[in-house]
């Protein structure tokens, strides 16, 4: 036969130590575990973030540093192109010199030879030879009146043993009236 023995009366609370245990394992223990479980959930749930944002940036880098690659040609290109505008700019702003050439040709009488000329920044030096006549001074009105020269100086003359005047001239240009 069993026997089974039925306690009617409750247990008795615990007293001393076990009670202090008791209670500290039921208000801090429980919560503190939970708490430390909870935070360990979040720690690997942000890992598991992490590790996915780190590979979809290490496939974005992939894809930026091919484009980049497939680009390395084009700027090239782009940075030469760029270096020949600039230097095609800065011819532009210097004196035209065969336009100049073109204009003193464009001036001079028929009988007046150039014989030399040298540039210097936007100053003309030159010599030339016209025969006895009004040559010389046609010349030197129709320097006087092109707008692309800003002031004319003579500074010798002679005359040679044909009879011919040579002259020498400085002109001072204005690079934007003879393009």
């Amino acid at each position: 036969m069993e026997r089974r023995e039925i306690e009617l009366l409750p247990t008795p609370p615990p007293t001393g130590r076990s009670k202090i245990v008791s209670f500290w394992a039921r208000t801090i223990g429980i919560p503190l575990i939970l708490g430390l479980q909870l935070a360990f959930l979040g720690v690997f749930a942000f890992r598991a973030k992490l590790e996915f944002d780190l590979r979809t940036l290490s496939s974005s880098v992939k894809e930026k540093e091919e484009t980049l690659a497939e680009s390395a040609d084009f700027e090239e290109t782009f940075r030469n192109a760029q270096l020949k505008l600039e230097t095609i700019d800065e011819i532009g702003q210097k004196l035209c010199y065969s336009c100049t050439i073109r204009k003193l040709d464009e001036i001079k009488p028929a009988a007046v030879t150039l014989t030399n000329y040298s540039f210097e920044n936007e100053k003309l030096s030159l010599i030339a030879e016209t025969p006895p006549g009004i040559f010389f001074g046609s010349f030197v009105s129709n320097i006087i009146q092109e707008k692309g020269i800003k002031e004319a100086a003579v500074t010798s003359g002679s005359l040679n043993r044909e009879g011919n005047f040579v002259f020498t001239m400085e002109l001072v240009l204005d690079k934007d009236n003879l393009r």
